[in-house]
């Protein structure tokens, strides 16, 4: 089975990011682990050393109260999905 490269849009990764408070380097990391790469394959594919990925990987633990990698992508999808939420909920402009 191939791991799907495109779990969400460039769109999707922007707002994500933003809901989130990602830097840059948290959100190429978080979008390689929603590949499932491994944290070598992250260094590689990054050209960063496997150390930082582990450190932001566990910052990112720390930050969002989850021990795993699961439950990283589990939380991820969680907040993109309440952000979704508050923006259809949320009134619009008038078109014009």
């Amino acid at each position: 089975m191939a791991i799907r490269r495109d779990v969400l849009s460039e769109e999707e990764w922007t707002e994500l990011r933003r809901c989130l408070g990602l830097s840059l380097l948290q959100t190429e990391i978080v979008r390689r682990v929603f590949c499932g790469k491994s944290r070598h394959e992250i260094a590689r594919e990054m050209a960063i050393g496997p150390r930082t990925v582990r450190t932001q990987v566990d910052r990112l633990y720390r930050e969002f109260g989850v021990s795993n990698r699961v439950q990283l992508v589990l939380h991820v999808l969680a907040s993109l999905r309440e952000s979704w939420r508050k923006e259809k909920a949320s009134p619009r402009e008038p078109r014009r």
